[in-house]
């Protein structure tokens, strides 16, 4: 028979077996835990070195796109303005509008002729006050498009001497902005101020730093190859080029393009005092129609007529 020591003496023992083999799980337990925890540290790290790794490879890849997209751009551009015998389409263009006395009649004479024409808007109607940016959703009901120009015609050659980061903070972005707002959508599509080549005339360092920035930011620009000088102070007589001169000056360069079967942009004005280009639009029409020209708006996808070499 068990006494009461040899009882007790049993249950100690078995107390401090059970003790121990809690110990004993319980280091096993921290020795698990502890192995999971410094391998999951160890791939985190890993995993931290792969991110790190994968975004220089994705900065890289995008450099790399950038660049392609730039010599793509530029060798389009560049075609187009020469010339490049892809077909007789007319990009009638319009600068410095919409405004309250010029826009609705010229958008009325390409609905009757049956064209249509892109506008490049200012966007300061503080400053201009002919502006009316209402117009530009009426521009676009009307089977028209609208870009972007700049924010201040006059402070956008300043803005030029700048870098380009002050460029897009002082002149374009406000100008994408307040235009996007009038349109209710994105607008991919500018001309800068004076065209391309007048950047480098201000700022060497931005002449081809600032094309090819807004070909990053996802934006096609648009020089030009037909020049009606309806903003030639050479070509003026008292104070405007008269219509007759507009249509010659169109049409006689159109002609040499229209021979190679190539595409033509014609940099026209909307601002008051180009009531000679309003004028000429109609004749303008029908003589481009004449030499087998039909009408497009551009978009992002159409070749910039580039006048310079950006890349």
């Amino acid at each position: 028979m068990y006494t009461r020591d040899n009882r007790f003496v049993r249950i100690l023992t078995i107390a401090l077996i059970a003790c121990f083999a809690l110990v004993v799980v319980q280091q096993v337990v921290i020795m698990i835990v502890g192995g999971r925890t410094a391998q999951a540290q160890d791939d985190l790290g890993s995993l931290q070195s792969q991110a790190a790794d994968a975004q220089s490879q994705n900065s890289q890849m995008q450099q790399q796109y950038d660049e392609k997209l730039i010599e793509w751009r530029n060798a389009q551009g560049r075609l187009s303005f020469l010339g490049d015998g892809s077909g007789k389409v007319a990009y009638l263009t319009f600068d410095d509008g919409p405004s309250k006395t010029l826009t609705q009649k010229n958008l009325d004479i390409l609905k009757e002729k049956g064209a249509v024409a892109t506008w490049f808007c200012l966007a300061n109607d503080q400053t201009y006050t002919y502006l009316d940016l209402s117009l530009c959703k009426t521009i676009e009901e009307q089977g028209n498009a609208v870009g972007i120009h700049d924010w201040d015609q006059n402070d956008s050659y300043s803005y030029y001497k700048g870098s380009v980061d002050d460029y897009f903070t002082t002149d374009f972005d406000k100008t994408k902005d307040k235009l996007e707002q009038a349109v209710g959508h994105e607008i991919k599509i500018c001309r800068f101020a004076g065209g391309s080549p007048t950047i480098g005339y201000y700022n060497k360092a931005n002449k081809t730093a600032l094309p090819q920035e807004v070909i990053k930011r996802g934006c096609q620009y648009f020089d030009w190859n037909v020049l009606a000088g309806d903003s030639e102070p050479s070509q003026f007589v008292n104070g405007h080029t008269p219509t007759d001169r507009i249509v010659s000056n169109v049409l006689g360069e159109a002609k040499g393009f229209a021979e190679t079967n190539s595409p033509i942009c014609v940099l026209m004005h909307d601002n008051p005092g180009k009531e000679t280009t309003t004028e000429a639009l109609p004749q303008i029409i029908d003589g481009l129609k004449d030499l087998g020209y039909t009408f497009a708006t551009l978009d992002y996808d159409t070749p910039g007529f580039y006048q310079l070499v950006i890349s």
